[in-house]
């Protein structure tokens, strides 16, 4: 057995055979024997400090919320519905995340988001279906549940429960009147623009809005 003298004490290499595979944790470079070179791996990391890598979330984002549809359009419950956008140029799984105010519902295993797309959370998808675009992934909230006609809290967390989103919207105080009821949905003006402020969401100019498509309004605003 191989063995290394530094500072007047000896090393001895130690196979990992020895002491078993899954407990070799001072094999350092993996060579099945924990010896001198493992030693000179750590040592030219002596001193680093050790920081915490925060994890990177992903951007998702409320983008539309149609909390009272016109009579002309039909009933809430055939009509209301709710719109996330994915900010990131990839897709992203949508699993585990969940909206727990205003309405609930827990995403399942084949809910993902397209890069840069949409996606639409309905009260009664059968309905939207018609005004859709045929691509666009969608899912229904918990069935009985509506948004409310006044303004409620609309909260979307990712998977480890930290916030991606969080729109408290309401029919006065700055927030424009025509979503309630009068036929266009609430929608956020851009995406430059931040969608916790009331300055940042008008009505949309199409009856119904535009679930699972750009928003009407896009680009035509100047984000600050």
């Amino acid at each position: 057995m191989r063995g290394w003298k530094i500072l007047g004490v000896v090393l001895t290499a130690l196979p990992c055979s020895m002491i078993g595979q899954n407990d070799c944790v001072g094999d350092v470079n993996n060579d099945m024997t924990v010896n001198l070179y493992d030693i000179l791996l750590l040592l030219t990391h002596y001193g680093d400090s050790c920081t915490v890598v925060q994890p990177v979330h992903a951007s998702i984002q409320i983008s539309e919320i149609h909390y009272n549809p016109s009579s002309l359009q039909g009933n809430d419950s055939d009509w209301e519905f709710l719109e996330l956008h994915n900010l990131e140029t990839h897709a992203v799984s949508l699993f585990n995340w969940s909206m727990n105010s205003g309405v609930t519902k827990t995403f399942e295993e084949q809910d993902s988001i397209p890069a840069q797309g949409f996606f639409v959370i309905a009260r009664n998808a059968d309905s939207l279906l018609t005004m859709m675009p045929p691509t666009v992934p969608w899912c229904e909230w918990n069935g009985g549940q509506s948004l409310n006609n006044t303004g409620e809290t609309i909260v979307l967390r990712r998977w480890d429960g930290s916030l991606a989103d969080q729109v408290m919207y309401e029919d006065s105080d700055g927030w424009m009147t025509a979503p309630d009821g009068m036929g266009p949905s609430l929608e956020w003006m851009d995406t430059g623009l931040p969608n916790e402020s009331a300055s940042s969401w008008g009505a949309s100019f199409i009856l119904g809005g535009t679930p699972g498509a750009s928003n009407s309004m896009w680009g035509l605003s100047e984000p600050e």
